[in-house]
């Protein structure tokens, strides 16, 4: 399966499971809070619900995929690292950030 499957395939299983939600919230969190965005400012970018990128960021819901898509893209992280935590060709700021989901079974997509 290419990397990109399994991007999708990952982030359609973290809706239903609230440990890879929180992961890949807590994954999403760090990359906004690095670049210095707010949930207001992902919001209007993105045209979607101050509350929706807030319930994102603590994991109550899944971005969907175009809009989990557009953010990675935006914030320059991998999409693949933001979504299953795994860090082949993550940027370097991000690697190891989250060295205890390096494995797909703990992927929150």
């Amino acid at each position: 399966m290419n990397q990109h499957a399994q991007t999708i395939e990952h982030l359609e299983r973290s809706g239903g499971n609230s440990s890879l939600r929180r992961a890949l919230a807590a994954r999403l969190d760090t990359a906004l809070k690095r670049a210095g965005v707010s949930s207001a400012h992902v919001a209007r970018r993105f045209d979607v619900n101050e509350r929706d990128v807030q319930f994102w960021r603590r994991g109550i819901t899944v971005p969907p995929l175009g809009a989990f898509t557009r953010i990675a893209a935006f914030l320059d992280v991998d999409l693949y690292w933001l979504c299953t935590g795994q860090t082949p060709g993550a940027t370097a700021a991000f690697q190891g950030v989250f060295p205890a989901e390096g494995h797909v079974n703990s992927s929150p997509c």
